[in-house]
């Protein structure tokens, strides 16, 4: 467990550090517009998301069990036609984006300049967004098939390029200009460029547990498409439904003004420090739930979920801690705007506690992608976005203002942690094998 966990949640720290670099340098131009328009954007890729977690839940499970019961050649066709539907699926899926961009953050609640800014930042990386899909792949492939060390280079490789050229690009250093929120979008484009020309080299070169060769990049094979595609569909719905709610979600937000939205965005990005560590582990413990299942041996699959729930609780409630006792000094990091700062920092407690609950029901979730069992947790899905989440946020809203928003999460995080618990100690999933 730990083998596979340890390099996948490292990993996931330079993947999500990524976009925790873009909040933490747009704070150095003290501009809460500029992180109001990441925010708005970030709607839209909840919409962009469902396809992407579609073909890329559908392909962990498909490639954890082929690897687990042996069948290495159909673990690599299957990694294979993921990256092109994701390459050329995402392709066509950008291209409407881009043109009625304006218009959706305009509905997403977006105003001014944080309006212009979420236009700028967002046709650039619409148009690497295929790129971005597909480096996904690169890493999820191999870390179904035991081998977590590799993406952890790839993506600290990215990382650091990404960095350098926010450095470059939104500090000015020597003769490139301050770009501002600009420079943010050129960096992850470069970054995405990259990931992209580096995955293709470490799984062509022959010396991987999953390998493949480029012109197999142009031969499609429609029935592992197909399975790909129909294992992964439910999260596909779910991830649509998200992506409507978190829209709803931001435009209630967005009535209290984009400084609001700033703050929400800053204080969200902070705590998901704590939450970075947990996405690799979860990742984890569903490749080792799928490779067992493929090796028909479930009861280690239930072990390894609960050994993977206690690892997540203990780092959770530690950051917890931290974020308790810390709180202005942490959100300090992402913003300099000394208003922002006063109302929000007793918000990030808040915040860290939804990463302890959100953390265990990721955990108690991730034999439900490893088995391919996903229909339960798009209903359960539903069931908290739209009974619990929405309609919370607006009564409580109503009544207690800002405050109402933020209890709301709290009673959401709870009830969806209860739900997946539940799911998760029935064991049906345990009869979920490709």
């Amino acid at each position: 467990m730990l083998t596979l966990a340890w390099p996948a949640m490292i990993a996931m720290v330079f993947q999500s550090m990524s976009s925790v670099s873009d909040v933490f340098f747009l704070g150095r131009i003290n501009n809460p517009n500029a992180q109001a328009a990441l925010g708005f954007y970030g709607v839209l890729t909840g919409y962009l998301s469902a396809y992407n977690a579609i073909v890329g839940n559908g392909s962990v499970c498909v490639i954890a069990q082929y690897y687990g019961a042996g069948k290495i050649k159909e673990a690599g066709q299957a990694t294979v036609q993921t990256i092109i539907m994701k390459l050329f699926g995402s392709l066509i899926l950008a291209l409407p984006f881009i043109i009625l961009l304006r218009p959706l953050m305009m509905l997403f609640g977006a105003q001014g300049e944080a309006l212009d800014m979420a236009v700028q930042y967002g046709r650039i990386l619409l148009l690497v967004f295929p790129l971005h899909n597909t480096g996904f792949t690169f890493n999820t492939a191999l870390r179904a098939s035991g081998d977590s060390l590799t993406p952890m280079y790839l993506m600290l490789s990215t990382l650091l390029i990404n960095l350098c050229f926010n450095v470059l690009f939104i500090l000015g250093i020597g003769p490139f200009p301050k770009l501002g929120i600009l420079g943010v979008a050129y960096s992850t484009a470069l970054a995405q460029i990259y990931l992209l020309v580096a995955g293709l080299w470490v799984y062509t070169r022959g010396k991987k547990t999953i390998q493949f060769s480029l012109y197999q990049l142009f031969i499609p094979h429609f029935p592992t498409m197909k399975k790909i595609f129909n294992i992964g569909l439910p999260t596909g719905f779910q991830g649509l439904v998200g992506g409507l709610a978190n829209s709803i979600m931001v435009r209630i937000i967005a009535l209290y003004g984009m400084q609001v939205v700033a703050g929400f965005i800053v204080v969200s990005r902070a705590a998901s420090l704590s939450g970075m560590l947990i996405s690799g582990l979860s990742f984890a413990t569903s490749a080792i739930v799928g490779q067992n299942m493929g090796a028909n041996r479930p009861d280690r699959s239930y072990q390894a979920t609960i050994t993977a729930a206690w690892i997540a609780a203990i780092i959770t409630s530690l950051f917890f801690i931290l974020f308790s006792l810390f709180p202005e000094p942490v959100l300090r990091i992402f913003s300099q705007d000394l208003e922002l700062l006063k109302q929000f920092s007793p918000l990030l407690p808040l915040f860290a506690f939804l990463q302890i609950t959100g953390a265990l029901a990721s955990i108690f979730g991730a034999p439900l992608l490893g088995t391919g069992y996903l229909k339960v947790s798009l209903y359960v899905s539903l069931v908290t976005t739209w009974i619990f989440q929405l309609p919370g946020m607006y009564l409580l809203g109503k009544y207690y203002g800002q405050n109402g928003l933020w209890i709301s999460f709290v009673i959401t995080s709870v009830v969806n942690l209860y739900l997946i618990a539940l799911v998760f100690k029935k064991k049906n999933w345990m009869s979920k094998v490709i």
